[in-house]
């Protein structure tokens, strides 16, 4: 046994060299550890433990001072997952105005402008604010927080720095409930946000002259106003909105549809300054300062210009940072940049992952709730993406380090740029693509070409000329127009191929939203792939992953296509509809889609689609308009896009809105087959399930068209669907005279054991006659926010009670699912979770 002792002390030494040559790896991961086992609800408040973690933590690095090997390491790691979590339970700070959000207090608040605004239409406007003051019976009481304020009318066009007191309604930001929602509520906190306030006349904005903003931030505005001006001035709108975005980090004057365009492409992330910007100004300023050191004969010999050429590019870095508004995304860039540089400034370079790891830690230490951020995760896996995969790429192309150089080649040597270029887009791409599905549900196929067509014309020409017109702005107002011009020529090149690429059909896909357990997979299939041909163990932890997938895979494949029971879920929308019945077999239908009249907030593509995609639901086989009013009709022209239906039911009613005309326009091009009450007079089975079209009758349909809502209101089309003894009527929103003429078109016939609430549980619906004849078990009510109570209505409530109907209000207890068997149904909520058995 004479063996073990060596085998030991070899074991050591193998550990020792790994954590001690690169420490910062394993500090990085228990400093994340750290920050999110603090960021669990249950773990106490930092003032709670705060001087107890302090302690440890001093503990364990006089410890450490002390012991060696192992032990030093594991009370190391000790000391950085404590101070993790240390930082992370004092991040949670008391706010004074979330409290009056909550009850929806109306307030006079005085603060300063922190942002250019953004205008969400011609007269409605959102804008960031600093809350300085509480304005109570004409005393100030001290704040400091910062509020999203939306002008809803009448918008004036304040500038940064400002002051200004205005009346406003708060309120909390508040997320859709639905399974795969994304929390805007979390997201609005993360980005240091309290509450929202509401201005219902921008006139009511009370001007007060200029403003203090915070130390960073007036001197980043300072740097920001005149070329923001200068753009806005010699540009037109959208030239001026890009160049801001690229420049400045400002893309408040990016609209819908030219974002869309760079969605599609691949390419959304040229508009926000991140990594790639930081990056290629870095480049190009190392280059121009070699170029310039290595004049010098003398400097060649006595110095190692490339330390010195990285000390001077931190400056550059620096200032676009600045120019560019500090933005989250271009902080932790710079971070990123600036740890390489240092990291050839001590001759370490080619430790990437220490350096990687020393950025995070740094990002991290400054803001630990980063690590909850999409940009931090996608910015982070991105270049963890391209250090790990790009050199193998780059080997099998035949442009890696180990290749043969040929310097008589100057067309190998453009070959081995665009390899470059490709190999780091196909890494980041790949190593992104589960997050990316996650936050986003999008994959651009053409994203590599368009990089590789795009990201040269920037970085070489769009970005320099314009950062060059900014440094001669202060000189002269036309040597910068003429920079400015000259880069604008290769913006409109730069646009048209962006154009090529995202007018392609085949440019994008949507796709299912992956789980956190199918995201471990992806990461544990290409690790396990990659070390499959040289390691033993890595085949077999491979196959188990391959078993794992399959399984998966099987598991959401039975879920929606071979489903034994009907299934309907009631969505959280707000105050509208939506609800999506699966039939038993697999076919589904989507009844109204929600929305909202202002339409600059899409509940189909944001609200809607991100549950189907959730439960892996790619197609819609029925599409149900009830009635052609915004709340219930805006949602489904996303729907009607991105989800194919086969058919369109609606009761035939036309108004003359521009998403009806668009609604119109998508059936059409899409090819969807329109049904109205004419041709839906018979029932419809699927699988055993029974649908009856009870409302309008089909000789009351109109071709005229409508803009009274109570007519549209009273002729919603009006479904009972029926599975295992088991009924559910949607009712749309019928008023009591709707009401009346259901009962007198189809009487008996509409007694359900289930019913959506008629009008989000109006008092001008609900009738006793309508509830007595339904005679409901469950009524859902789906009725939004509303601080008046008028939905659902007290008086409607109290009815639903006297007639023993259990209730359920989706505001408050978010998506309701209702699943029917022969046996009964079970209801379950998203927020509660409670399940509730009724046969």
């Amino acid at each position: 046994m004479g063996w073990a002792p060596k085998s030991d002390e070899k074991k050591d030494r193998l550990f020792n060299r790994h954590l001690f040559n690169r420490p910062l790896i394993p500090c990085l991961g228990s400093f994340s550890g750290g920050i999110l086992t603090a960021a669990y609800p249950v773990f106490p408040a930092g003032h709670v433990l705060g001087f107890p973690i302090l302690l440890a933590v001093s503990i364990c690095l006089l410890a450490s001072l002390f012991y060696s090997g192992r032990s030093r390491a594991y009370l190391l790691v000790a000391a950085f997952f404590l101070t993790g979590a240390l930082l992370t339970s004092e991040n949670r700070l008391p706010s004074q105005l979330r409290s009056l959000a909550i009850h929806h207090q109306k307030v006079i608040i005085e603060g300063v402008v922190l942002e250019p605004p953004k205008h969400l239409s011609p007269s409605m406007v959102r804008m960031k604010v600093s809350a300085r003051d509480l304005v109570r019976e004409k005393n100030l009481f001290p704040i400091n927080e910062n509020i999203s304020v939306t002008v809803y009318r009448n918008a004036m066009p304040f500038q940064p720095g400002e002051k200004i007191r205005f009346p406003a309604r708060l309120r909390p930001f508040k997320s859709f409930q639905n399974p795969g929602h994304f929390d805007y509520e979390k997201f609005m906190t993360l980005q240091g946000v309290t509450c929202a306030a509401a201005v219902s006349d921008g006139r009511r904005i009370v001007p007060m002259g200029p403003g203090t903003l915070p130390f960073w931030r007036g001197g980043v505005e300072r740097l920001q106003a005149p070329v923001r001006t200068f753009f806005e001035a010699s540009l037109d709108h959208r030239d001026a909105a890009l160049f801001r975005a690229l420049i400045l980090g400002e893309r408040q004057g990016i609209d819908p549809s030219l974002r869309e365009t760079f969605n599609r492409s691949g390419l959304g992330h040229l508009l926000a300054v991140s990594g790639l910007h930081i990056g290629l100004v870095a480049w190009a300023a190392f280059f121009l300062f070699k170029w310039g050191l290595s004049r010098s004969y003398r400097l060649l010999l006595t110095t190692d210009i490339r330390k010195w050429c990285a000390f001077l590019t931190c400056f550059p870095v620096i200032g676009y940072t600045l120019l560019a508004g500090c933005q989250i995304s271009a902080q932790r860039a710079m971070i990123m940049v600036l740890a390489y540089l240092v990291s050839l400034i001590l001759g370490k370079e080619k430790e990437v992952w220490s350096t990687l790891s020393l950025a995070g830690l740094v990002i991290l230490f400054l803001d630990p709730m980063a690590i909850f951020t999409p940009s931090f995760q996608l910015s982070f896996l991105a270049v963890t993406g391209i250090l790990w995969l790009t050199p193998s790429i780059l080997n099998k192309l035949g442009y890696g380090k180990h290749a043969s150089p040929n310097h008589n080649s100057l067309l190998r040597s453009g070959v081995a740029y665009f390899a470059g270029l490709a190999a780091v887009s196909m890494s980041a791409l790949y190593f992104l693509l589960p997050i990316t599905a996650f936050y986003f549900h999008r994959i651009p196929l053409v994203s590599i070409p368009a990089n590789l067509t795009t990201i040269p014309i920037l970085g070489l020409w769009v970005l320099p000329l314009g950062l060059l017109s900014v440094l001669t702005l202060p000189l002269s107002s036309h040597m910068a127009a003429f920079f400015l011009h000259g880069s604008t020529w290769g913006l409109d090149m730069m646009m048209a191929i962006i154009r090529f690429w995202s007018n392609l059909s085949c440019a994008s896909i949507w796709i299912f939203t992956p789980n956190l357990f199918e995201i471990g997979l992806f990461y544990a299939f290409t690790f396990f792939a990659f070390f499959a041909g040289r390691r033993r163990w890595a085949k077999f932890g491979l196959a188990a992953v391959l078993f794992f997938i399959m399984i998966d895979a099987a598991f959401w494949v039975h879920r929606v296509r071979f489903n034994r029971d009907l299934e309907v879920v009631f969505l959280d929308v707000g105050k509208g509809n939506a609800a999506l019945i699966s039939f038993p077999g697999g076919k589904k239908m989507m009844i109204d889609g929600g929305g909202f009249s202002s339409g600059h907030f899409d509940v189909g593509k944001m609200v809607i689609a991100p549950f189907l995609w959730h439960r892996k639901i790619g197609a819609i086989n029925y599409l149900v308009l009830s009635h052609p009013q915004a709340d219930h009709m805006n949602g489904l022209r996303f729907i009607a896009k991105a989800f194919h239906p086969k058919e369109f039911w609606y009761n035939g009613d036309r108004v003359e809105t521009q998403s009806y005309k668009d609604l119109m326009t998508i059936l059409e091009n899409e090819g969807i087959l329109k049904k109205r009450p004419l041709q839906l007079q018979k029932k419809i089975y699927v699988n055993g399930a029974e649908i009856e079209v009870l409302y309008p009758k089909p000789e009351e349909e109109t071709s005229e068209i409508s803009s009274d809502g109570k007519r549209l209101n009273n002729r919603s089309m009006v479904l009972k669907v029926s599975y295992g003894g088991t009924s559910i009527l949607f009712p749309g929103d019928l008023e009591e005279p709707g009401e009346k003429n259901l009962l007198t078109h189809a009487g008996a016939r509409v007694k359900s054991d289930i019913l959506l609430s008629p009008h989000h549980g109006s008092r001008t619906s609900s009738s006793e006659a309508f509830l007595e004849m339904v005679a409901p078990q469950l009524c859902v009510i789906s009725s939004g926010e509303d601080r008046f109570g008028r939905f659902p209505h007290p008086v409607v409530l109290k009815r639903l009670d006297e007639m023993e109907c259990e209730t359920v209000c989706i505001n408050s207890s978010g998506a309701v699912t209702v699943k029917v068997g022969p046996d009964g149904f079970d209801v379950n909520s998203f927020v509660s979770g409670a399940s509730r058995n009724r046969e």
